[in-house]
């Protein structure tokens, strides 16, 4: 079954007897702008731009460059003893190897944390600076483009680094961090645009709008489809105060159907990026054998990466519809600078924030969003850290075990939402407890003498266990935020989503990497990884998402989309 085809099961009439949403709340979802409808190449499109950019994500960020960034300290790098004798002489046992950084010692194996956190800082200053920005003209798919061809650029020229150029390494690494989680705000942006304009959404939108223009067909709004039409018209029957279940139920259903769809597509799109990561990382194994397992061979892995993001890029420029917003500026003529859209999106920011009572459960959503994205992109900088300095796994061993949870990451993303019939909170909590069980685990070899991640089998289980829970996490994540951003910003929001995922996830690398210069051990920094995921769980079980819902409708209806700069 594909996102046109929705199961009978979740459309028909249901006989709820809920009370009927607010007069804002069934203006935003009953869409009634002058939109064309989602077609199936354009989804196809949007499809493949995951399957293109996360391919970047799965093989250079997860997998190849923080090995990469490593090799090269390691070779730069000396003794943490007498800092003279060289990291790849023979060094004593418990010798650590450092670097010198703008007059700070640093250790090796922490040089590629500290590199991510700087690329996902100037990732959020960026996200910031678009956001607001895309939601108008044409700018969500410019910008989307822009950056994606930055990145795979920068991607690409990891294959004429030289050897011990790891300052050369970790600037390119963070342009293409940058721009990956640049074009991925806007990427994301789309999804409940495409949503709002599924067949099936906008048929139960019509539904509704024929059912309103029968309830009094005295007033003469039958023939405008514009949602303003029928606002006065809401207001003035009391619809909303009254016991019309039929308006009731298909309003219930209209929510069920944006739920079922919109968990579908993002689903599916996550399972897209997972299936191109898989193949490259599979392709790329089969070159790190043929080369030995030498470090150049991870540099043409990430040469692939920017090659498959680029070539398939081109595809999204073609197809990928740019569902224009409104204009930014009003004056015609005027010489619009890039300092203006920037200036904008801050100012846009700064008044949503103040506005942020209006949107209670979006924000208390976002809380959670951060301590939930800073846990498991920590668990994904240290884990091929920790095989290759603590369990000293080879690369091949390494690039393998990169492979292991994108697979189960994919199956579980396409299997979780048929297997599991909770409600998307209640997933996410689930969800939740099942990731805590990693670190908990990972603590035993503290104080065990078996056990607790000592050999690579034991990783190479939970990187199965981690894939698991990570597909539908992201997938079920992003799925929740979308519905409960305001119609018509959603690319200003999901900048907001990036900010509080990549622009919080370089805490839980630095607090490891300070562990690991600290301690010389990186298997302290499980107890921050409990800390970590523990934390939004109470977060999240306070959540009243359908009040989300509501706020967000009322938020859409009550604020202009269109300012002047």
């Amino acid at each position: 079954m594909d996102e046109f085809d929705i199961e009978n099961s979740n459309l028909e009439i249901n006989n709820s007897n809920k009370p009927l949403p607010l007069k804002s709340t069934i203006e935003q979802l009953v869409n009634g702008k002058s939109e064309p409808i989602l077609t199936k190449k354009e989804l196809f499109a949007w499809y493949i731009y995951a399957f293109a950019c996360e391919v970047y994500s799965v093989v250079s960020i997860s997998s190849f460059i923080p090995l990469i960034l490593e090799h090269f300290a390691f070779e730069k790098g000396v003794s943490s003893i007498n800092h003279q004798t060289p990291c790849n002489e023979e060094l004593s046992e418990g010798v650590r190897c450092v670097i010198n950084i703008f007059g700070f010692w640093v250790d090796t194996a922490s040089f590629s944390l500290y590199t991510f956190s700087l690329s996902v800082i100037l990732q959020a200053i960026t996200a910031i600076s678009i956001g607001a920005t895309a939601d108008h003209g044409e700018m969500r798919k410019t910008l989307l483009l822009y950056f994606a061809f930055v990145g795979s650029i920068s991607a690409m020229l990891f294959l004429l680094i030289p050897s011990r150029s790891f300052i050369i390494a970790g600037i390119l690494a963070i342009i293409g961090n940058v721009s990956f989680g640049a074009a991925f705000v806007c990427f994301n942006g789309f999804l409940p645009v495409m949503v709002r304009n599924h067949r099936d959404v906008r048929r139960i939108s019509n539904e509704i709008k024929d059912h309103l223009s029968n309830v009094e067909t005295q007033h003469q709004h039958a023939a405008d489809t514009q949602v303003d039409v029928y606002d006065n018209a809401l207001e003035e029957r009391g619809l909303l105060n009254s016991q019309d279940q039929i308006l009731i139920n298909l309003v219930e259903n209209l929510i069920k159907a944006k739920d079922h769809i919109s968990t579908r597509i993002s689903a599916r799109g996550f399972a897209s990026g997972y299936l191109g990561g898989i193949i490259l990382l599979i392709f790329c194994l089969c070159i790190s054998f043929l080369l030995h397992n030498t470090i150049y061979s991870l540099q043409i892995g990430v040469f692939l990466s920017g090659i498959w993001w680029f070539s398939f890029s081109l595809l999204v420029a073609k197809w990928l519809q740019p569902r224009p917003g409104p204009p930014l500026f009003l004056s015609e003529g005027s010489k619009i600078r890039w300092i203006d859209y920037i200036s904008f999106s801050w100012k846009r920011l700064w008044k949503t924030i103040l506005q942020a009572k209006e949107l209670e459960m979006t924000f208390r959503f976002l809380m959670s969003w951060i301590l939930i994205s800073d846990g498991y992109t920590t668990i994904t900088s240290v884990a091929l850290l920790f095989g290759r300095t603590t369990l000293r796994i080879p690369e091949s061993g390494l690039i393998f075990l990169s492979l292991i949870a994108p697979i189960s990451a994919l199956t579980s993303t396409l299997l979780l939402p048929r297997l599991i019939k909770l409600s998307i909170k209640n997933t996410i909590l689930l969800l939740l407890f099942m990731l805590l069980l990693i670190p908990i685990y990972g603590c035993l070899g503290l104080i065990l003498p078996v056990g607790g991640l000592r050999t690579s089998g034991e990783l190479y289980i939970m990187a199965v266990w981690f894939g698991i829970i990570l597909g539908p996490l992201q997938s079920y994540c992003r799925t929740m935020f979308g519905e409960l951003v305001p119609s018509g910003r959603e690319t200003e929001f999901f900048a907001l989503y990036a900010i509080t995922d990549k622009g919080s996830s370089w805490l839980g690398p630095t607090l490891i990497a300070i562990i690991v210069d600290i301690t010389h051990e990186i298997r302290y920094g499980f107890l921050l990884l409990i800390v970590l995921i523990f934390l939004p769980i109470p977060i999240l079980w306070s959540l009243d998402d359908r009040k989300g819902r509501e706020d967000a409708a009322n938020f859409a209806t009550d604020h202009d989309h269109i300012i002047q700069v």
